[in-house]
C-alpha cells in the first residue's frame, strides 16, 4: 500500500509540474512597423457656408435656384415682391422734397440766424433735423429694396431652400443656405489633456460610419484657440479636410460637386484616427509582457526553465506592442507572456 501511494503521488507531482509549463506562454522579440495615434469621434461639415434670409420676408416672386443646384458668385437665388416697397419710397421721395421746399423757404426768410431768439432758433433746429429725417425714410426704404434681392455671396451648392416654386410667403425665419464643397471638413473635438499630442500637419485616416470599409486621407488643418465645453470636460475643436481629390470645383464640374455632396453629407458621424508618431522596422513586444515598476520597466524570460526578470530600455508605445531600445535578444530571448 505505501509503494503505490509513493508511485501514485510521484505521478501527481511530475504531471501537474508539466501541466504548469504547459500553461507558460513564451514570443520572441519581433521587429515590426509601430504607429502611435489617437483615436477621436466627429461630424461631417462645411468650414463656408452661409445662411440667407429677407429681413422682413414676403412674397417670392423669382426663384433662380432649386435645392441641390451649383449658383455662381452673386447670382440671384430669389427674388421677393418689392412693388409695396417700390412706392414707399416713392411716397417718401415727395415727402423729401415737401420738406426741402419747405426748408428753403424758412431760410429765405432769415437774416441772421445768430441773432435770432432762442425760440426761433429752436424752430429752424426742428425743421432742419425734420429734413434730416426724410433723407434717412428714403435712404431706408433704399436698402430695404435692395434687400429684396437675395445674391450668393460665394459660389457653391445651395443645400437649403425655404420654398420650390414662385408666388410662395416666406417669413423672417425662413432660410436658403449655400455651402462651397471645397470646404468640407470632419470636425471633432479632443481634450484637454491630449491637446499637447496633435500639431498641425499630422497626418490623420477618417472613416465614416455610413462607410466603413472606406478611408480618407486627411492631415490636421486646425485647432481651436478658445476652448469649450462638453459632457466630457474642457474640449478643443479640431478640423480635418474631407475633401482631397476635388478643387476648383465650378459650373462645368458642378455635377462632380453634388456627387460628393449627396455621399457626404452634412452631420454624418465618424471616426478619425490621428497619427502622433511612427517609427518602421522596430524591435517590438507586446505591451501587456511588460512590468512597471520604480519608474523602470521589466519583463519575464525563459532561462534553462526558469523565469527571470530582465529590465530593458523602451521606447514608442503603442495600444498593442512597445519599442525595444536595449535589454532583449530577437534570436535568444524568450519573453513570458502574462498567464490568463
Amino acid at each position: 500500500i505505501a509503494l503505490l501511494l509513493l508511485v501514485a503521488g510521484s505521478w501527481w507531482f511530475f504531471s501537474q509540474r508539466q501541466a504548469s509549463q504547459e500553461e507558460i506562454q513564451t514570443i520572441s522579440p519581433e521587429y515590426r512597423d509601430l504607429v502611435k495615434t489617437l483615436d477621436l469621434t466627429g461630424v461631417v461639415d462645411a468650414k463656408k457656408r452661409a445662411r440667407l434670409r429677407f429681413l422682413a420676408g414676403g412674397k417670392i416672386v423669382y426663384l433662380g435656384a432649386q435645392e441641390g443646384d451649383w449658383v455662381e458668385q452673386w447670382q440671384t437665388i430669389a427674388t421677393i415682391d418689392a412693388r409695396d416697397l417700390q412706392k414707399r419710397l416713392e411716397r417718401n421721395l415727395n415727402q423729401y422734397m415737401q420738406q426741402r421746399w419747405d426748408w428753403e423757404d424758412l431760410l429765405d426768410e432769415t437774416d441772421d440766424y445768430n441773432n435770432l431768439e432762442l425760440s426761433q432758433r429752436r424752430f429752424i433746429d426742428k425743421e432742419q433735423w425734420n429734413l434730416e429725417n426724410s433723407v434717412i425714410d428714403v435712404e431706408l426704404q433704399d436698402i430695404a429694396i435692395s434687400q429684396s434681392v437675395m445674391t450668393a455671396p460665394f459660389a457653391g451648392i445651395l443645400i437649403n431652400s425655404p420654398v420650390s416654386t414662385t408666388n410662395t410667403q416666406v417669413i423672417i425665419n425662413d432660410f436658403f443656405e449655400i455651402i462651397d464643397p471645397n470646404s468640407l471638413i470632419f470636425r471633432a473635438e479632443i481634450n484637454e489633456e491630449d491637446i499637447s499630442l496633435v500639431n498641425l500637419g499630422q497626418k490623420a485616416i477618417i472613416t465614416l460610419d455610413a462607410y466603413r470599409d472606406e478611408e480618407l486621407s486627411s492631415t490636421v488643418n486646425f485647432i481651436a484657440y478658445q476652448s469649450s465645453q462638453s459632457s466630457s470636460g474642457t474640449v478643443f475643436q479640431m478640423e480635418f479636410p474631407l475633401i482631397g481629390n476635388l478643387s476648383d470645383l465650378n459650373q462645368e464640374s458642378n455635377l462632380e460637386a453634388k456627387e460628393f455632396i449627396n455621399k457626404y453629407r452634412l452631420g454624418m458621424n465618424g471616426d478619425v484616427r490621428v497619427i502622433l508618431e511612427e517609427k518602421e522596422n522596430v524591435l517590438s513586444i507586446p505591451l501587456i509582457a511588460t512590468i512597471s515598476r520604480d519608474d523602470k520597466t521589466f519583463v519575464e524570460v525563459m532561462e534553462e526553465d526558469k523565469i527571470i526578470q530582465k529590465e530593458i530600455q523602451v521606447g514608442l508605445e503603442t495600444d498593442e506592442y512597445v519599442e525595444v531600445i536595449d535589454g532583449l535578444n530577437p534570436d535568444t530571448d524568450r519573453v513570458v507572456l502574462p498567464r490568463n
